[in-house]
């Protein structure tokens, strides 16, 4: 509802979105004045379609919902996303009575809501998204947002980092189908190996912290809340109607339940290329080389902030040390400061190689130190060595 032959605009993205990714269902554009949308054909109104609907996609305004509820009811349509906005996130109190009059008239029909003021599902190999330009990648990661700009950023930019995406869904204000039945969903699902999570805030923190506990027991959960400061939790009200609580709760909660907190999108990627790259680690002790001695500080000063212990290196790794470099004994540490090491005949791999073997540690962090290496005299061969190997 709401489909338009307007190329920038959301009723048309919906539509094309439907050609673009290959969805084998039966698409119906309503408008009441276009013919042809993107090959498909356009139908007036609901009432003119006699076919089944499985799912609806509003894109009229506010003031419209009511009575579009009232046709889906009579259509027998089970599901309603509702891209539709200006509801209760623009904190006016006729538009808040509007949105719960919206819920219940869906309730009373046996209409389950996505939104309002959402983007909606996008999950390429059912052929739905809500933009055209989206990856058609099928991959492991479910992400859920209450906003769609941050979902967009998220897809495209995790994309070109190399995550892959599986099911999106942006649910906005989140009325009736909540964050906690998105992520208990999400927990459930085989196809889904990480969850990603932007949120600025709900009203059922218990039934979120239960199915989080649940869906963290079974796969890692990254979860960036926004609406930290005061500033940040304004914006969140008039953004989704979030309700957004205090900063030190959340996190608690967060981590209680077993998931992991991100304060920016970057961070959020940057952990969800970790969870994706790495097998599951069991412990927090961390071995730590590489990196002249700025960056042996800076990793242990980072460690210890997040609660990572650095046991130091085990009798067994001395002895072998002490065969070899035996002036390096009682000077390498953990973290190790890989400057110590030219000339001793042991390298930052060949180290953390032995660190790993050993129980001590529960896994290893290197420090590449990008810069040092390309100020080599070898660094351009050896880069050419690589891209060979990577590129036959």
């Amino acid at each position: 509802m709401g489909a338009s032959d307007n190329p920038d605009s959301p009723g048309y993205d919906y539509v094309k979105s439907l050609r673009v990714f290959n969805f084998s269902g039966s698409v119906y554009p309503i408008h009441p004045r276009a013919k042809n949308i993107e090959g498909y054909k356009v139908f007036k109104s609901l009432k003119d379609i006699s076919e089944p609907i499985d799912l609806l996609i509003s894109c009229i305004s506010a003031e419209q919902v009511p009575a579009l509820i009232k046709e889906s009811m009579e259509h027998d349509i089970p599901y309603l996303h509702l891209f539709t906005g200006k509801l209760s996130e623009t904190g006016s109190t006729n538009a808040k009575m509007l949105e719960e009059q919206i819920l219940q008239l869906a309730k009373s029909a046996h209409i389950r809501l996505l939104g309002p003021n959402g983007m909606g599902i996008h999950y390429a190999a059912s052929g739905l998204s809500f933009r055209p330009d989206l990856p058609d990648f099928q991959g492991d990661i479910g992400l859920l947002s209450q906003s769609g700009n941050n979902a967009v950023e998220l897809l495209t930019r995790g994309t070109a980092r190399g995550l892959k995406f599986g099911k999106v869904i942006s649910y906005g204000n989140g009325s009736d189908i909540s964050a906690a039945e998105l992520l208990d969903y999400l927990g459930s699902d085989n196809q889904t190996k990480i969850i990603a999570i932007y949120m600025e805030g709900l009203a059922a923190g218990r039934e979120f912290f239960e199915a989080l506990k649940a869906a963290a027991a079974k796969k890692p959960v990254v979860i960036h809340k926004g609406g930290r400061t005061a500033s940040g939790a304004s914006a969140a009200a008039s953004h989704t109607a979030a309700l957004a609580g205090t900063n030190t709760i959340w996190e608690s909660a967060i981590h209680q339940g077993g998931g992991y907190v991100t304060k920016t999108r970057d961070e959020t990627l940057d952990l969800l290329i970790a969870l994706s790259l790495l097998s599951s680690i069991k412990g927090n002790r961390a071995a730590v080389v590489g990196g002249g001695g700025g960056r042996a500080v800076q990793a242990a000063d980072c460690c210890e902030e997040n609660h990572i212990k650095l046991p130091d290196l085990p009798t067994a790794i001395h002895k072998i040390i002490d065969e070899r470099a035996p002036t390096l004994t009682n000077w390498i540490k953990n973290p190790v400061d890989q400057s110590i090491l030219a000339g001793s005949g042991f390298s930052s791999h060949s180290l953390l190689s032995l660190m790993l073997k050993s129980a001590t540690y529960d896994f290893g962090i290197a420090n590449v130190g990008e810069e040092w290496f390309l100020g080599r005299p070898d660094a351009k061969n050896r880069l050419k060595h690589r891209g060979k190997s990577q590129n036959p």
